[in-house]
């Protein structure tokens, strides 16, 4: 009871104790993901100079490494299985009660991990680790400094937000992301630790790598109003490639548990069938950065890009299937542009396009892309803006990512993270927490079961209470006749031990369903 009432009386200065420890674990947390980030720019900058040198004969000394790197990974990975994949899956099953993360062993383990397999130059990115170390340094805090219960979720979406922040020196991408994916649900206390976490991630990431953009391209041009036509056609070949895309993904996921490998062969494969297709065409190294410049420089030909198409798609699904660390974030913005590249090209050549188009079609199809395969369209527009350090395409990214969007829901593709969310284990609290209760904030959305009903109207969850509800700047106190509206914000005190199924149950009554 003792703590209930800590947790009940801390409300007051819930959103200011928020804030201060945002920013904490915005510093911590872009301190280890520029490290990290150094560090798979020094591994991979090795073994691409060891790759360029198997040209001229020394292929086993690259092989025997590839090899090496590839046991250690899974060696990783069977030390700490959550670290399997992306991480931003795992994040969302942690935020939402189904799982338990142990922190200890997901920092050093992702890492370590994922220095092995991006440095080694798999087809995978370093946005999704770069999440989960960042939550996992949000969970951290939380633990170590004693935190409400309360208080440590919004902790660990801060933490992730910091994290995507100083990966892309993205920080405002990295604030939409906490509430549109990771918590789906705009809310003011999220945006309060996220704010902080990720502008401060920020500033630690730029203030050692720089501050220019990461993906910055200069001499893109606005498309003309005549040619926004085909912006509507690169909308649905970004959605109908993106639907392929998750189908592959879930695909390589169900091949690698069919054949039960075990962690060793789970390691080693993918890094072997990495180099051998690096060493027969080089410029497959690496998650493909160099691919999304291609109109900047001697552009290839669209057949070429369609064939790189199907060979990073194939070796992505490879690498990520196998469950070693590392994401799909980046790579499938890779695969986007080469959709736009292609697309941008064959318009020119038709006589639709002028030329100097080629590279805004190119970056606008890295948003629909992202929008089709995760379903995020804002941290999608927002994420390639702040990449290329652009605001000026909002309009024209606005209507690749919705386009993109429909196509897929109209294909009903299910979120990709959603579908990897349902792959993982169910683990419970443990004993203590289970004891304890927590208060949690949920919105009510307009058109919802609950939207013009009274409390009394509903069926909520018997070990739930209602503490609050929270319209604009006024706070309710809850009793069966107020009426509750789109907009407002529940305030529930519940057992932690049953957060997932009551969070379930809650939603169902606060969330419009289509």
């Amino acid at each position: 009871m003792d703590q209930t009432l800590r947790e009940v009386r801390g409300r007051s200065h819930f959103r200011l104790r928020l804030l201060i420890d945002g920013l904490i674990i915005g510093v911590v947390a872009g301190g280890v993901i520029t490290a990290y980030r150094l560090g798979i720019s020094t591994v991979s900058g090795w073994l691409h100079a060891l790759l360029g040198s198997a040209g001229e004969g020394r292929v086993l000394p690259y092989l025997c490494l590839m090899v090496l790197m590839g046991a250690a990974a899974g060696l990783c990975t069977k030390f700490a299985p959550l670290i399997s994949g992306s991480g931003i899956p795992q994040v969302s099953a942690q935020l939402a009660g189904r799982l338990r993360v142990p922190w200890w062993r997901v920092l050093p383990g992702k890492f370590i991990g994922g220095l092995l397999t991006l440095g080694g130059g798999l087809t995978m990115g370093r946005e999704g680790p770069s999440v989960q170390i960042g939550a996992s340094v949000g969970q951290a805090f939380g633990d170590l400094a004693r935190r409400p219960l309360s208080a440590r979720n919004f902790l660990i979406s801060s933490g992730a937000a910091a994290g995507l922040a100083a990966a892309f020196n993205a920080p405002i991408a990295g604030v939409v992301f906490a509430m549109e994916e990771l918590h789906k649900s705009f809310s003011g206390i999220v945006l309060v630790g996220a704010t902080a976490a990720s502008f401060a991630s920020a500033f630690v990431g730029a203030s050692i790598m720089g501050f220019q953009p990461v993906l910055h391209v200069a001499g893109h041009e606005l498309l003309p109003l005549r040619d926004y036509w085909l912006i509507l056609l690169l909308g649905a070949a970004t959605g109908l490639s993106g639907v392929f895309f998750n189908k592959c993904i879930l695909w390589g996921k169900a091949l690698y548990g069919r054949l039960r490998l075990p962690w060793y062969a789970k390691g080693i494969l993918p890094f072997a069938l990495t180099a051998g297709f690096c060493l027969a065409l080089p410029e497959l190294f690496g998650s493909g950065e160099p691919m999304i410049f291609y109109p900047t420089e001697a552009n290839p030909a669209p057949e070429h890009l369609i064939a790189l198409y199907g060979l990073k798609l194939l070796l992505l699904v490879l690498a990520f299937g196998s469950g070693l660390p590392g994401g799909i974030f980046f790579p499938l913005l890779v695969l986007g542009s080469l959709v736009g590249n292609a697309m941008g090209q064959l318009a020119v050549a038709a006589g639709v396009l002028e030329p100097e188009f080629v590279l805004t079609l190119t970056l606008m199809a890295m948003t629909g892309h992202f929008s089709s395969i995760v379903r995020s369209p804002l941290t999608g527009i927002l994420l390639i803006s702040e990449m290329t350090g652009s605001f000026a395409f909002m309009l024209p990214l606005g209507i690749v990512a919705m386009t993109s969007y429909t196509v897929a829901e109209l294909c009903r593709s299910t979120p990709v993270y959603e579908s990897l969310q349902r792959l993982l284990p169910v683990s419970p609290q443990d004993d203590h927490t289970v004891r304890r209760s927590m208060l949690t904030e949920f919105a009510v959305e307009p058109l919802s079961q609950a939207d013009g009903r009274t409390i009394a109207d509903l069926e909520w969850p018997g070990e739930s209470l209602i503490i609050a509800v929270k319209r604009g700047a006024e706070e309710i106190v809850p009793h069966g006749g107020v009426k509750l509206m789109g907009g407002d914000y529940l305030v529930l005190l519940i057992p932690a031990g049953k957060r997932g199924e009551i969070q379930e149950r809650v939603e169902r009554l606060t969330r419009l369903r289509l």
